[in-house]
């Protein structure tokens, strides 16, 4: 299946603090999981602290009640795809349970723990 976009936090420079949550609507029954696509820019923190904290959360009653899924941390420090180059992109792939609902929904709750610029998509697949 492809990427089919669900939630949209746009490049951002935020201080410290918690962002969401962010909830899609209900999700199409045949998606087996679903793709974090984190964007950040020139000024990302690189002094080796923690920097985020992304929780996902997924609903299998449309929204009713909520319960965690999968949570990820990232550190201040460059961001580099398999070849060792520092880019400005990464991506979190989760798997979904409940397979062939049509009322599942996730929602996605993210801390910073210092001022950084970030844009996360979040989608289907």
């Amino acid at each position: 299946m492809a990427k089919t976009q669900q939630i949209s936090v746009p490049l951002a420079t935020r201080s410290a603090g918690t962002y969401g949550p962010f909830a899609s609507g209900n999700l199409p029954s045949t998606l087996v999981g679903y793709s974090l696509d984190f964007t950040n820019d020139a000024t990302w923190p690189t002094d080796g602290s923690n920097v985020l904290t992304i929780t996902v959360e997924q609903s299998n009653d449309a929204g009713s009640t909520w319960l965690f899924d999968a949570s990820t941390t990232f550190t201040a420090s460059p961001w580099h795809n398999r070849q060792g180059t520092v880019v400005n992109t990464s991506d979190w792939n989760v798997q979904l349970d409940n397979h062939g609902s049509t009322t599942r929904r996730v929602r996605v709750t993210f801390q910073l723990l210092q001022t950084a610029a970030l844009g996360v998509t979040v989608s289907s697949m």
